[in-house]
């Protein structure tokens, strides 16, 4: 599923390429948008908050698009999925806007839009800056006895992490992904580094946690499912989403993230596994 940075990355792409332009037809084929017509609006800037886009037209009316697992939009660029699958074609003076197997479409009055983002958690990726994680880990805090993965990815308390993140982010602080977040101490500075990892990414422009190869999409146990783990060398445990409480999958290790009545983030682990990443002065983790 498309993540917080990922949107960030699709928001700012929109708006190098096509903000000011005019749309010159528009093809809508989701039902809730039959006999809807953009032709002659021109695209003005698009925003992304957690992992909804908006895209606002001079007449006031926003363009909100959820991603949801396989969504995506090709940008000034033709598509070459099937018709069925465009559920939005823009043809605009400079380029197109093609939402493919988008789930989600709706128009909306861009005042409006806090409708849909006001019961969202603080957005990661934000344009006006971070948010503060102790904010964020109290908000996690308010049901104590919750997985902490199962938390971190509940868009109604924190809003912009996914898959790539409730992997990696554990792992690189060594918390067990089935801890309760009520027994985490240090849960703050854990939120820290997955909030600077995924707003290091969404300016860098791909989904890195490891600090190696960073013009590659690279994580540290995210998608390994049995694997050796790349730290310790035991075999990794996986549930897949049909296993956990959240409805995701998950991948971790049982030797670098032990369980326990108590769990503290491993700050020197954390510092060691990120030191070649740019996030790690932001998550307070450079040497």
């Amino acid at each position: 599923m498309p993540e917080g940075d990922t949107l960030r990355i699709l928001a700012d792409k929109i708006n190098d390429r096509l903000a000011g332009r005019r749309v010159e037809r528009s093809v809508f084929r989701d039902p809730r948008l039959a006999g809807r017509d953009l032709a002659g609006r021109v695209l003005v800037d698009a925003d992304a908050y957690g992992k909804h886009l908006f895209v606002r037209f001079d007449d006031r009316r926003s363009l909100h698009a959820h991603l949801g697992m396989d969504g995506t939009f090709a940008v000034a660029r033709r598509s070459t999925a099937p018709a069925w699958k465009r559920r939005v074609e823009l043809w605009l003076d400079a380029g197109s806007l093609i939402g493919e197997s988008v789930p989600t479409l709706e128009l909306l009055e861009s005042a409006h839009e806090h409708v849909v983002t006001d019961r969202l958690g603080p957005d990661l990726c934000a344009r006006a800056g971070a948010p503060d994680p102790v904010v964020i880990a109290d908000r996690i805090r308010a049901d104590p006895d919750r997985p902490l993965v199962g938390a971190l990815l509940d868009q109604h308390l924190v809003a912009g992490f996914g898959n790539v993140y409730g992997n990696d982010v554990p792992f690189i602080a060594g918390v067990e992904p089935f801890q309760p977040v009520g027994t985490i101490d240090g849960l703050d500075r854990l939120v820290a580094l997955g909030t600077a990892l995924i707003r290091t990414n969404a300016r860098l422009g791909r989904q890195n946690t490891v600090g190696r190869r960073l013009g590659t999409d690279a994580t540290w146990v995210h998608g390994l499912g049995r694997r050796p783990c790349p730290v310790c060398g035991v075999r990794l445990h996986h549930r897949s989403d049909r296993e956990t409480p959240w409805r995701r999958s998950i991948t971790w290790c049982e030797e670098c993230q032990p369980a326990g009545a108590t769990a503290a983030a491993d700050l020197d682990r954390a510092r060691r596994l990120i030191a070649l990443h740019p996030a790690a002065r932001d998550a307070g983790f450079a040497s």
